[in-house]
């Protein structure tokens, strides 16, 4: 399967796997806070906020733990 190729998922397994890819991305961040790669962190900062956008207001609860100090911005293309 390539990159451009299109896998149909259903809404549920879909949000799983963003809240999945989140907290990746939160893991990577803090690791990259920890030793200290300031570039790095503000690129997994902006990383995390799409995926969060992403997965939308539904779970805010769940993504909570994952804040990072990036304030909210649109990431869709115009």
């Amino acid at each position: 399967m390539g990159v451009t190729s299109v896998v149909k998922i259903d809404a549920d397994q879909g949000v799983e796997e963003l809240v999945a890819l989140a907290r990746m991305i939160a893991y990577a961040r803090q690791v990259a806070q920890d030793v200290k790669l300031p570039f790095a962190t503000n690129c997994l900062d902006l990383a995390l906020e799409a995926v969060k956008q992403e997965v939308g207001e539904g779970l805010t609860r769940e993504l909570a733990e994952l804040s990072s100090p990036v304030p909210q911005v649109s990431v869709r293309s115009h």
